[in-house]
C-alpha cells in the first residue's frame, strides 16, 4: 500500500499545501514567526557591517587615500587623527557583533518555539483526524504508512519552519544587506554583479520544478518501506515459526532498494546542479577581483565605469561580493529541502482532509440510554466492492433484548453491528438507538453507551487495572474489581504476581487468550453500557475457558441489550432471538427452536456445529463446496 493511497490523488491541486497547513497552523503564533523573522534579517546588517568598517579603515588609516567617514553620521563626530578612528573603528565593530549576536539569539529563540509548537499542533490535528476516521481508512492501509505520516512528515516540516525557512530568509536578508552596502561603495559594480544571483536564480528555479516529482516519490517510500518493517516486528512470531527469515528479508531489501534509488535520483540531481552553481558564482568572484584590481593598478576606471575604486574599497567589495554570492550557492539545498518539505505537506493536508465520521449539525447526547435499536433498510458496500456486504436489512431490538447473530464466514456478521459504534456509516437506511438516528447523536457519547469486545482484544502494554479501567480512569478500585467480577476474571486476576498491578505486556502477551478475552469484557463493562456487543467473544479460546466466558455473558446480558455475534452456535442457543444472516442478506429471524423447526439456514449450520453431517441436504453441500471453490 502506497504513501499515495493514504492521501489520495489531487494534491497539488488545490494550492500549496505549505502554505494551506502554515494558514491553519502557523497564524495563531504569527508574532514569534514575524519577530524571528524581522530580527533574522535585522541581523544581517550589523552582520556585513565589519567589512564596510575594515574597508574603510584601510583607505583612511591605513592608506590615506580617503577620508574616515560614516554612512548617516555627521563629520563632526567623526574623530580626526588616526587613533581615535582606530578605536572608533573597533568600538563599532564590538557593536556590530554584540548587536548580531542579540538579533541572532532572539530570532533563533522565536522561531525555535514558533517550529516546534507548529510540529506539534499539525502533529496532533493529524492524530485527531486519524482517530475520528472511519475503521474503512484502515482497512485499507498499513499501520506503517499511517505512522509515516504521523512522525516522518511531521518532523519534516519541524525541519523546514526552523532550518529551511530560517536559512532561506537568511541567506536573502544576507544578499539584500551586502548589496547595500555595495551600492554605497560603488553602485556600478554592484549593479552589475546582480547579473550572477540573476543565473543562480534561474537555475534554481529549474531545478525546483526538476526536483518536486523525485521528493515525493522519496515520501512514498518512506511510507512503504515503514510499512514492511511494522509488519515483520508485528508478525515476527509467525516469521519464527514458519522459518521465513530469509524470504522476509528479502521483501525488507526490496523496499529499502526502492527507497535508496529514489534518494539516489534525488541526491544525484542536486549533486550534478550544484557544480554548476559553484561554478557561476565562483566566476563572479573572480571577475570583481580582475576589474576591481585592474581599476585600482590603473587608477582608470575600465569599460564603462566611471569613478575611482580604491583598494581598501576593493576589499570590502570582494567580502560583500561573497556574502551575496555564496548564499546562492546554497540556494539548491533550500529548494530540495522545500520540495521535501512541500511533498510531507501534501501527505499531512489529505490525511486531515480525509472524510472521518461526521456528526451533524447540532447532534445531541445520548442521555440515559435504554438500549433499544432499529435497523431500516440497511445497506452498506465496501469501497471498491460491487455486491453489498449489508443488503436491505431491517430488525428492531427492545431493551433488555439478547440477540444473537449468526451465519457462514463472510456473512456480514461483525459489519452489521460496527454500524451501532458508528466504525462505518451505512450508503443506505437508518439506524437508531432509544428512536434517535445514531447520525444525530454526537459519537462520544453514543460509543459511551456501547460496550465491544472482539475476537481478538487488544489490551495496552501496562497493568491490569489500567486496561479494566481503561476508558474510565476515574473509576474506583472498587469499580474496577466489581467489573472484573461480572467478566469472571477477578479469580485469575488475584493469582496473578502483583493481582491487579500486573503488567500484561505489549498487546497482552503475558495473559492467556481467554485471560485477554475477560479482561476485555471487564473493559467493556466497567461503564455499565445499555448496550453490549461481544464479536465472537469465544471463537479463540478453549472449551473450558468457553464455559466461563458463556456464564459472564449469560449473567451480564441479564439487564441489558446484548448482541452475540457467533460461529459457535452453542454461544447464541439461549438467546431471546437469533438473526441469521447469509451474503449480507436478513434470511431467518426466530429462537433456536424457532429456527430448527424451519429446517433452514441455521439448521444446516447447528447440523455441522452437532456432527450430523449425513442430515445435511445436498443443496447445502454443494453450497460449500462453492465456496470453496472460490476460497
Amino acid at each position: 500500500m502506497s504513501s499515495t493511497e493514504i492521501v489520495g490523488d489531487g494534491a497539488t491541486e488545490r494550492g500549496n499545501p505549505l502554505w494551506w497547513l502554515f494558514r491553519r497552523h502557523g497564524v495563531p503564533r504569527w508574532r514569534q514567526f514575524a519577530v524571528g523573522m524581522t530580527l533574522s534579517a535585522l541581523g544581517r546588517f550589523p552582520q556585513q557591517a565589519p567589512a564596510f568598517l575594515i574597508g574603510m579603515a584601510i583607505n583612511a588609516i591605513l592608506a590615506g587615500t580617503e577620508a574616515f567617514r560614516l554612512p548617516l553620521v555627521p563629520s563632526e563626530l567623526v574623530p580626526t587623527d588616526q587613533g581615535g578612528q582606530l578605536l572608533l573603528t573597533g568600538g563599532l565593530l564590538v557593536a556590530a557583533y554584540g548587536l548580531e549576536t542579540l538579533f541572532d539569539f532572539v530570532a533563533r529563540h522565536q522561531m525555535g518555539r514558533f517550529g516546534t509548537y507548529f510540529q506539534h499542533d499539525v502533529r496532533m490535528d493529524v492524530f485527531d483526524t486519524v482517530q475520528r476516521l472511519e475503521l474503512g481508512f484502515f482497512d485499507d492501509r498499513d499501520t506503517g504508512d499511517v505512522m509515516s505520516v504521523l512522525n516522518d512528515d511531521v518532523d519534516e516540516l519541524n525541519a523546514f519552519v526552523y532550518g529551511t525557512v530560517s536559512r532561506g530568509a537568511a541567506m536573502v536578508s544576507l544578499a539584500v544587506a551586502a548589496f547595500v552596502y555595495m551600492l554605497w561603495l560603488q553602485w556600478q559594480l554592484a549593479v552589475v554583479l546582480l547579473v550572477v544571483p540573476a543565473v543562480l536564480f534561474a537555475l534554481s528555479y529549474w531545478f525546483s520544478a526538476h526536483i518536486e516529482p523525485k521528493h515525493e516519490a522519496i515520501r512514498e517510500r518512506v511510507g512503504e518501506l515503514n510499512g514492511r518493517l511494522n509488519n515483520n516486528v508485528e508478525g515476527v512470531s509467525v516469521i519464527k515459526a514458519f522459518g521465513t527469515e530469509r524470504a522476509e528479508r528479502e521483501r525488507v531489501e526490496r523496499a529499502s532498494r526502492n527507497h535508496l534509488d529514489a534518494q539516489w535520483d534525488a541526491h544525484r540531481s542536486q549533486a550534478t546542479v550544484d557544480p554548476v552553481m559553484r561554478v557561476v558564482s565562483d566566476t563572479g568572484r573572480v571577475l570583481t577581483l580582475v576589474l576591481g584590481g585592474y581599476w585600482v593598478i590603473s587608477g582608470q576606471a575600465p569599460l564603462f565605469f566611471t569613478g575611482d575604486l580604491a583598494a581598501g574599497t576593493l576589499v570590502s567589495f570582494l567580502m560583500y561580493a561573497g556574502a551575496l554570492v555564496t548564499p546562492m550557492q546554497g540556494i539548491t539545498d533550500v529548494v530540495d529541502s522545500y520540495q521535501n518539505s512541500k511533498s510531507a505537506a501534501t501527505r499531512l493536508r489529505e490525511a486531515v482532509e480525509n472524510d472521518a465520521v461526521a456528526e451533524r449539525e447540532g447532534a445531541n447526547d445520548l442521555a440515559d440510554p435504554e438500549g433499544a435499536v432499529d435497523y431500516e433498510d440497511v445497506t452498506f458496500r465496501y469501497p471498491g466492492r460491487e455486491e453489498p456486504t449489508i443488503d436491505d436489512v431491517s430488525f428492531t431490538v427492545e431493551p433488555g433484548e439478547t440477540v444473537g447473530v449468526v451465519g457462514p464466514t463472510g456473512a456480514g456478521k461483525s459489519t452489521l453491528l460496527s454500524f451501532l459504534l458508528r466504525f462505518y456509516d451505512p450508503d443506505e437506511g437508518t439506524i437508531r438507538v432509544d428512536g434517535h438516528d445514531v447520525r444525530d447523536l454526537t459519537v462520544e457519547s453514543l460509543r459511551e453507551s456501547v460496550g465491544y469486545v472482539s475476537q481478538d482484544p487488544f489490551l495496552f502494554d501496562g497493568s491490569v487495572r489500567e486496561n479494566v479501567a481503561y476508558a474510565e480512569s476515574g473509576r474506583s478500585d472498587d469499580a474496577v474489581v466489581e467489573a472484573a467480577k461480572l467478566a469472571g476474571a477477578h479469580e485469575f486476576v488475584t493469582d496473578l504476581p502483583e493481582g491487579y498491578d500486573t503488567e500484561v505486556g505489549e498487546r497482552g502477551v503475558k495473559l492467556s487468550g481467554g485471560q485477554r478475552q475477560r479482561i476485555a469484557i471487564a473493559r467493556a463493562i466497567v461503564r455499565d453500557p445499555a448496550i453490549l456487543i461481544f464479536d465472537e467473544a469465544t471463537s479463540h479460546v478453549d472449551n473450558e475457558t468457553e464455559v466461563l466466558i458463556q456464564r459472564t455473558l449469560d449473567n451480564l446480558a441479564a439487564d441489558r441489550t446484548t448482541f452475540l455475534v457467533a460461529h459457535r452456535l452453542s454461544t447464541v442457543r439461549d438467546a431471546d432471538r437469533i438473526l441469521v444472516l447469509d451474503d449480507g442478506r436478513l434470511v431467518e429471524s426466530g429462537t433456536h427452536d424457532d429456527l430448527l423447526a424451519a429446517d433452514g439456514l441455521y439448521a444446516d449450520l447447528w447440523r455441522v456445529q452437532v456432527g450430523d453431517v449425513a442430515a445435511l441436504p445436498d443443496s447445502f453441500l454443494e453450497r460449500v463446496r462453492r465456496e470453496e471453490d472460490v476460497a
